[in-house]
């Protein structure tokens, strides 16, 4: 057993073995709380072989994170939280945490570009979100500030906005001030929209 994780470990990764699943870019404040300590970003393992992430890094041009030792298994996913302790505190401690260093400043809520880095610096994904994401007719989208996350609908699809939609999972006990069901993404679980 030790010698295949010492084996997988050392596969190269390869665009499209570890992709961006899901993003929370502008918390809900109100029920939430603040960008700075409640932004996270998913991952997914898309291959059939367990990868280290060491050295891997994620940056928008502000945000410089450098994640640390970590094998994440084939199919499942890894988050990376701004803040460990407030995402703790928000969505309990089951969910696999991806250790890391570096800085994180803050995504932008209406336009950013999040690239995935391997740890030879070789471009794994770019994902260039936009406000108007999932937004419905005049209504913004609901990852808009309105507490739910951006989720990819299909992991081997495009980062366009056809594969991309507001999550929809309303199983969170929080309610809104108006007494609403709040929706706070589905972070290192499989996305509330994926076909």
């Amino acid at each position: 057993m030790l010698i295949f994780l010492v084996i997988t470990a050392l596969v190269s990764q390869l665009p499209g073995d570890i992709v961006l699943n899901e993003v929370m870019y502008n918390p809900d404040g109100s029920t939430l709380g603040l960008d700075e300590h409640l932004e996270w970003i998913e991952i997914y393992n898309a291959s059939s072989e367990g990868i280290n992430l060491a050295g891997m890094m994620i940056s928008d041009g502000n945000n410089q994170v450098f994640l640390s030792h970590y094998l994440l298994a084939p199919d499942s996913y890894g988050v990376i939280p701004a803040n460990n302790l407030s995402f703790i505190a928000a969505y309990g401690s089951d969910i696999r945490l991806i250790p890391w260093s570096g800085e994180w400043t803050r995504l932008r809520n209406s336009t950013d570009e999040i690239i995935l880095y391997s740890e030879n610096g070789t471009v794994m994904e770019t994902l260039r979100y936009d406000q108007s994401w999932g937004a419905n007719g005049t209504e913004p989208s609901t990852a808009d500030g309105d507490g739910a996350s951006l989720e990819r609908v299909d992991p081997a699809g495009p980062n366009d906005p056809s594969n991309w939609q507001p999550s929809e999972d309303y199983a969170n006990p929080t309610r809104s001030n108006g007494g609403d069901s709040v929706c706070w993404g589905t972070p290192g679980a499989e996305n509330s929209i994926s076909d």
